[in-house]
């Protein structure tokens, strides 16, 4: 018998519960035609949000932000973590049909499509609802013109939910999903006053009764534990952009606290020609690097209250005083070489003469965190006029993954086929989490490596099959099986990882399959999944699972179990071959 593996696709499933509002029925934009990929991004305007709700614990949102005159749409794309944490807040511009979708329905299957109404609040939606079928799992995914940034309203896989929507918001008018109402507790009953009992009479020793036999156990497929971090913290390296920026400020920052030393001066740097003037302010506007946190460790970070980081600047002018001076500290952070501004700070300008403030700024995320001046003043034209100041930059580790999940299922069936019993096992191997907040998944890999052996019985068989088998003998030691880029994500045509901004998932399969006529037979498998970065010579994060089967004999096949071990399981699945 031959020995594959094979990437599933992802199916994520979508469920909503219920709306408080009752939605109305018109539309103001053409209809969109789900059935031909299309989705509702298109129709979406500025103000317009969707929020959903994953069972692995995060919640994601998307909101519309600005609507260009090609149609290309730039929108928040906001991910929380199981305890409502925001973990990832990133703005994107893409053209309405390259949008993120949570779920599509999949261009290699034959979907079926039918209309259906899904009852919300009081009112009811029209859907588009598709279903298919891929081997033993079976998916679907409704759609609805009423609901924007997509239009998905809810996706099933194998009947199951695993992530749905909470609430959007379309024209101004938001609609949001009622929490189910808690069931009503019993009254509680004032417990009877105990009769009094009767005087006890002398009985016979009781007979010892049989223990009962113990009832068989039904088989389970073990699940993941709860979502975690996962990985030892890393440190990001800072982009050779970033380095040289460090360099050349240092230069400058030297030369201007000489300037400013020295000077004495009261005034700006006048300029005069031909009857006009102009005044231009000098400006040194930097950080103390020596009282600012420049790294800080992953549990110092979790530590604090409002992940804050201490700061402290000094800002000097000339002349001393700007006329309506306000001073800002800009906070961005690096993904890879993409930079993105998360806050703006306000800081209070001491009186002249007094000293400037130590900081104490909130919302560092892990990874590589810029904090940058912005000084505004207003000029002799009465122009409000801003200058950059220079830049600090604080490194924070965390682990290369958030809400790590592993899980595992199996199905083996045993199918009678006259005299000859066949076997077959499918394992699934189902990885999620969130990337390390500093880290571009387009700088990321994942390399599948296995060991193991197929050991059977192949002297009943034909000599040509003999000769096909025992070319599929594996090698000794680790061999890799698979590199797969995460701006790619696919084996064979297949997908293997998927990835939503900073959200992967990872599907991979372990198939066996044999029959009586080759008994005994061994199969012993260990595979290796490794988190790659471009920026580091060792994998970031590695997880596994490993599968074990071991029969000797047809009598054994009955009561034979196919073990499975993963990381983040704390006992191994076994699971039987049902008779099929």
């Amino acid at each position: 018998m031959t020995h594959f593996a094979k990437a599933l696709p992802a199916l994520f499933v979508v469920a909503l519960t219920g709306l408080t509002s009752l939605i109305a029925g018109g539309q103001d934009a053409p209809a969109v035609d789900f059935k031909a990929g299309k989705n509702t991004w298109a129709t979406s305007k500025v103000g317009d949000w969707v929020e959903y709700k994953l069972q692995l614990g995060p919640s994601v949102r998307f909101q519309v932000t600005a609507v260009a005159e090609n149609g290309d749409l730039t929108f928040q794309h906001t991910i929380k973590n199981a305890e409502g944490e925001q973990v990832s807040d990133n703005s994107r511009t893409r053209a309405p049909d390259k949008a993120p979708v949570l779920n599509r329905v999949p261009d290699n299957l034959n979907a079926t499509w039918v209309k259906a109404d899904y009852a919300i609040g009081d009112g009811k939606i029209s859907c588009d609802a598709a279903s298919w079928s891929l081997e033993e799992s079976k998916g679907g995914v409704w759609f609805s013109q009423d609901v924007p940034c997509g239009g998905m309203v809810k996706a099933l896989t194998d009947d199951k939910d695993t992530v749905w929507l909470i609430a959007y918001s379309k024209g101004g008018k938001e609609y949001r999903v009622a929490e189910k109402a808690a069931e009503p507790k019993p009254e509680s009953k004032p417990e009877p006053k105990p009769e009094p009992k009767p005087e006890p009479k002398p009985e016979p020793e009781p007979k010892p009764e049989p223990k009962p036999k113990p009832e068989p156990k039904p088989e389970t497929i073990l699940g993941p534990e709860p979502a975690r971090d996962y990985g030892e913290p890393i440190t990001m390296q800072l982009p050779e952009s970033v380095r040289k920026a460090m360099k050349d400020q240092g230069i400058a920052i030297t030369r201007m606290r000489v300037y400013f030393d020295e000077e004495d001066k009261d005034g700006g740097v006048v300029l005069e020609y031909e009857g006009m003037r102009t005044e231009v302010p000098i400006i040194y506007a930097a950080f103390k690097g020596e009282d600012c946190d420049k790294e800080l460790t992953y549990q110092d970070w979790l530590n604090r209250d409002g992940r804050f980081v201490d700061l402290a600047v000094d800002i000097r002018t000339r002349p001393k005083v700007l006329k309506g001076m306000k001073v800002q500290i800009v906070h961005s952070h690096l993904q890879g070489e993409t930079e993105t501004e998360l806050s703006r700070f306000e800081v209070a300008v001491p009186e002249t003469g007094d000293p400037w403030d130590s900081l104490r700024v909130r919302g560092a995320r892990p990874g590589i965190n810029r904090y940058s001046l912005l000084v505004t003043y207003t000029n002799s034209a009465g122009e409000t006029t801003t200058q950059k100041g220079f830049s600090h930059w604080v490194v924070v580790q965390s682990p290369p993954m958030f809400e790590f999940l592993n899980s595992v299922s199996c199905k083996a069936t045993r199918t009678q086929a006259g005299s000859n019993t066949a076997l077959a096992a499918d394992v699934r191997m189902n990885g999620s989490f969130i990337l390390h907040h500093g880290i571009d998944p387009n700088d990321c890999t994942l390399r599948i490596t296995r060991k193991g052996k197929r050991e059977m019985n192949l002297a009943d068989l034909p000599s040509e099959v003999r000769r096909v088998v025992g070319k599929e003998q594996a090698p000794p030691g680790w061999q890799e099986v698979a590199k797969v880029k995460f701006s790619d994500g696919k084996i064979n045509g297949q997908d293997v990882v998927m990835v939503e901004d900073s959200f992967v998932r990872v599907l991979f399969d372990h198939s066996f399959a044999a029959t009586a006529a080759v008994l005994p037979v061994t199969d012993e498998w260990e595979y290796h999944f490794e988190l790659l970065h471009k920026g580091s010579a060792s994998p970031l994060a590695t997880w596994s699972v490993k599968v074990d089967l071991s029969i000797a004999k047809p009598a054994d096949m009955d009561k034979a179990k196919l073990k499975v071990m993963a990381t983040g399981l704390e006992k191994p699945l076994e699971v039987a071959f049902q008779k099929k």
